[in-house]
C-alpha cells in the first residue's frame, strides 16, 4: 500500500472520529429535559454525578458520561467551536429577576445531526490541544495561561470561552503583553464590559509572566 493510501485512509478516519464526537456533543443537547448552560451541559458529557445531575436524573440520559476522557477545557473548546458554526446557539432564559445564558441545538445543528450537512468545522485542534501557531513558541506558555484564565472565568460565570473575549482579541493580548488598563484598553475587540469584569485576571497573568521572564 502507497503512503498516499495511507494518508487518505487517515483523514478519512480522523473526520468521522471528529463527526463522532460533533454528534454525541448535539444528541446531548437534544436529550436533555431542560436546556442547561456550558458547565452543566460538560458535567453530563463528563459524566459527573453532582447533586445537580442526580436531582433532576440527568445521570440516567443515554449521554450521560459519553465523553468522560476529555477535560473540561477541551469540551469548552468543543462547544465553542459548534456554537460558532452556528450549530449551537446561546440564550438568555428568565429565572426570577436574572437572566442566564444556555445552549440550544439549532436547525443547522439538527440537520448536521441528520447527516443532511457536512463537516465545515475542525474540532481535532481543541481534541488534540494543538498551540495556535500565529503565537511564537516564547509566548505559548503566555497564551496557555490566558487560555486557562479565559475557561475559568467562562465556567464561573457559566458562558461560552468566546463570550469572555474571541480567540483573536486573546491573541492579541499575548502578543502585545499590557500591564496596564490603558494598554489594555488600546487593543482592538477589548470593550468596557471586558474591562469591567476580567481585566484584572488578564492582567495578573501577564504581570505574573513577564516579572518571571525578566526575573524581576
Amino acid at each position: 500500500m502507497t503512503d498516499n493510501y495511507h494518508s487518505n485512509m487517515i483523514n478519512s478516519l480522523l473526520s468521522e472520529y471528529e463527526q463522532t464526537i460533533a454528534r454525541l456533543v448535539l444528541f446531548s443537547l437534544t436529550e436533555l429535559p431542560f436546556p442547561l448552560g456550558v458547565k452543566k451541559t460538560i458535567d453530563v458529557l463528563k459524566g459527573n454525578k453532582s447533586a445537580f445531575t442526580i436531582n433532576h436524573s440527568l445521570n440516567k440520559l443515554h449521554t450521560f458520561s459519553v465523553l468522560p476522557g476529555y477535560t473540561r477545557d477541551q469540551l469548552s473548546d468543543m462547544l465553542d467551536i459548534l456554537i460558532n458554526n452556528g450549530l449551537i446557539a446561546v440564550e438568555n432564559i428568565s429565572a426570577g429577576d436574572e437572566e442566564y445564558p444556555v445552549l440550544k441545538i439549532t436547525s443547522k445543528g439538527n440537520d448536521y445531526l441528520a447527516g443532511k450537512l457536512p463537516t465545515e468545522f475542525v474540532l481535532l485542534d481543541a481534541l488534540m490541544d494543538r498551540d495556535v501557531p500565529e503565537i511564537s513558541e516564547d509566548d505559548q506558555d503566555l497564551y496557555y495561561k490566558l487560555k486557562q484564565t479565559r475557561r475559568q472565568l467562562a465556567e464561573e460565570n457559566d458562558i461560552p470561552a468566546f463570550m469572555v473575549c474571541s480567540d483573536m482579541v486573546l491573541r492579541n493580548i499575548c502578543i502585545k503583553k499590557p500591564m496596564e488598563n490603558e494598554d489594555l484598553e488600546k487593543i482592538k475587540g477589548v470593550g468596557s464590559k471586558f474591562m469591567e469584569n476580567y481585566s484584572k485576571q488578564f492582567l495578573y497573568v501577564i504581570r505574573q509572566w513577564v516579572t518571571r521572564e525578566k526575573n524581576i
